[in-house]
């Protein structure tokens, strides 16, 4: 044992200090009783005249800007935001850092939050993948806002697809979620394990 570790061995021991079950330093429960003197001594400096410590003022209270609450969510995002994950609701796959897109379960649903219920228009950008098309065939999409069916689009051929719909003012809430599901009508099951592939998602949200 070197010098340096018998002297920390020492200093533990003269101090009270074992190890415990973890290896780490653990004070015995005995230990308490030798802070009594230190207290004591405390005291009697203070009842003899000796200066107290320097008052210290307490922090500055901020109060938040005015102004609403920030949403916990948006009315619009791309599968690349930072803050995608917290539109989702389910049925749509974890996506990698920076990825313009995921794929879709069985049906997917998403939350949004707008701010105005008026000329509001849902706006989704999505893919159907060679790979799936091969299986599946020509695809229909049907897309609802809060349980309502809004818009079928129909997808005939593998490729980019772009929806574009007006939403009725009276289907939209200001103060609280407003949940959009999405739906095809045909799904690619994987051969290996059942799972069940829809549409590739890059963007959806409502626009004015």
């Amino acid at each position: 044992m070197s010098n340096s570790t018998s002297a920390a061995a020492a200093i533990q021991a003269a101090a009270g200090f074992g190890r415990d079950t973890y290896g780490t330093l653990a004070l015995p429960v005995v230990a308490h009783r030798a802070l009594y003197p230190l207290g004591l001594v405390l005291l009697l400096l203070s009842s003899c005249g000796a200066p107290a410590p320097e008052g210290y003022a307490p922090p500055l209270q901020r109060r938040p800007p005015p102004g609403p609450e920030p949403r916990p969510v948006g009315s619009f995002v791309a599968m690349s935001d930072a803050d995608a994950d917290a539109h989702i609701i389910r049925d749509v796959s974890p996506g990698s850092d920076g990825s313009p897109w995921r794929w879709t379960f069985q049906r997917p649903e998403l939350r949004f939050w707008v701010e105005t219920a008026t000329r509001q228009k849902l706006v989704a950008d999505f893919v159907i993948a060679a790979a799936t098309f091969r299986e599946t065939g020509p695809v229909t999409i049907s897309f609802f806002v809060n349980g309502r069916l809004l818009a079928r689009q129909h997808c005939p051929k593998p490729g980019k697809y772009h929806l574009e719909k007006e939403v009725p003012a009276a289907w939209l809430r200001t103060d609280t979620f407003t949940i959009v599901a999405a739906e095809a009508d045909k799904l690619w099951v994987s051969p290996a394990d059942g799972a069940r592939l829809g549409f590739i998602l890059s963007r959806i949200g409502f626009v004015s």
